[in-house]
């Protein structure tokens, strides 16, 4: 039987809010598909890189891993966009990162296991669980590992004022 898909909704930039989670955030790329008469709900979100990491990500040189998978962090990102979409529309069919290479427009996209949409949950759940008895103090090498992902965290302030005061 041949598939009869139809695209029903494309959203760029589409905005979230997870309240049971106290999480807000941006889908790139949201789109949802009839295939055979069924709903089927898919995120993307892309990342930006260049040439070299394209290249060391998929390329075919010796120390290129073409099978590379994403960072968890991404994996995650992803994962809590699912619960998003779970909790609006009652079920995610797909997690996908596209990554484009901004020096030649190349697009590789990597399937991310639908798994992580309960992994993301569950760490969020602990998260806020954890910030109701009190923020723990930051420790070297564990979450958030990148300094920019403070930015976007509303405990921020309360993680500096601990971190200032340890």
């Amino acid at each position: 039987m041949k598939e009869i898909v139809k695209i029903v909704s494309v959203q760029v930039e589409k905005q979230i809010y997870i309240p049971s989670i106290k999480v807000r955030g941006y889908i790139d790329l949201f789109v949802i598909c009839e295939i055979n008469d069924e709903k089927r709900f898919y995120v993307y979100d892309i990342k930006t890189i260049n040439s070299w990491s394209y290249k060391m990500k998929f390329g075919r040189a010796a120390q290129a891993n073409p099978n590379s998978q994403a960072s968890i962090h991404q994996e995650l990102q992803l994962g809590l966009y699912g619960v998003a979409i779970q909790e609006e529309y009652g079920r995610c069919d797909g997690l996908f990162l596209l990554y484009y290479n901004k020096d030649n427009s190349m697009i590789k996209q990597v399937d991310v296991d639908l798994s992580r949409i309960d992994t993301a949950r569950d760490f969020w759940e602990r998260t806020n669980k954890r910030h109701e008895l009190g923020l723990p103090f930051l420790e070297e090498n564990v979450a958030p590992v990148m300094d920019w992902e403070c930015r976007y965290c509303s405990f921020k302030s309360k993680c500096d004022e601990d971190h200032y005061t340890k």
